[in-house]
């Protein structure tokens, strides 16, 4: 066997022992969502899908779903139309200070997600005294705080696909009598369809992950799922809570497929 040979073995054995290592937690708790006993044991005394069914019973967790897809989809929708109109800024226009205004859209991407939640509270909370509001804590300063997280992905994948658009396409709509807004709606848009998708879909995944912002900003009464499940863990600990969590990682497993075949993983990260 050549040396070469070798080389490669270990070096594919290396990068596979990396990825077991990495799936390991999630086949872990995928596993654990199985156990017929209530006590997490090894090995377990059985098999049985009744935690998903006791799912059914559990109205805390079906209200933070739901309320986490409500938070998830409307910032979601906000950083869709607001980093679209930051792209086409980007890409259509020259002026001064543009290169600062893309760090600008990127720099949430190096502020730890609680530093970012605790500066919008601080924020949210001063401008509130001064106004005589409260503002915090409350659904839409959650909402803000999300939206803080997300754009800079959907400017991200947007820029991109409006860079991968071929220009002439929409200047000859124009030489045939469109507008400049008709030229974009009608022709540039839907160039653009795949990096839509796949930018509303990982800013939804960013949002409804979103733990540390829900924990500064989540209004008194309401919680979000990855709340929910934090604050279950603190008192029990059994497979419902595997279960639940197996459910999140399914949605957003299929989520992130969704969005691979639009665009290509490679692409966004």
């Amino acid at each position: 066997m050549s040396q070469s040979m070798v080389s490669r073995i270990f070096s594919k054995a290396g990068i596979f022992l990396i990825f077991a290592f990495m799936l390991l937690p999630v086949v872990m708790v995928v596993w654990i969502s199985f156990f017929k006993s209530s006590a997490i044991m090894f090995p377990p005394k059985g098999y049985s899908l009744q935690w998903y069914g006791k799912l059914l019973e559990q109205d805390n967790f079906l209200n933070a779903f739901l309320y986490s897809l409500k938070i998830s989809f409307i910032a979601m929708l906000i950083s869709l139309v607001l980093g679209l109109l930051s792209s086409v800024a980007i890409t259509q226009f020259e002026f001064k200070g543009k290169q600062f205004l893309q760090s600008l859209f990127l720099s949430p991407l190096v502020v730890p997600a609680i530093i970012t939640g605790i500066a919008i509270y601080i924020f949210m909370f001063n401008l509130g005294q001064i106004l005589g509001v409260n503002f915090v804590p409350s659904t839409w300063s959650l909402i803000l705080a999300n939206f803080v997280i997300t754009i800079p992905w959907t400017v991200r994948l947007l820029t991109a696909g409006l860079q991968g658009v071929n220009k002439s396409q929409e200047e000859a709509a124009i030489d045939l009598g469109a507008s400049r807004f008709q030229a974009f709606w009608h022709v540039t848009l839907p160039s653009i369809r795949p990096s839509l998708v796949a930018a509303g879909i990982i800013a939804f995944i960013f949002s409804f992950d979103s733990l540390e912002l829900s924990l500064m900003l989540v209004s008194p009464g309401q919680s979000t799922l990855p709340i929910e499940i934090l604050n279950y863990v603190f008192w029990k600990l059994d497979p419902l809570i595997a279960a639940v969590s197996t459910i999140q990682i399914i949605i957003v497993g299929i989520l992130m497929f969704i969005a691979d075949r639009f665009v290509g993983l490679s692409k966004v990260f």
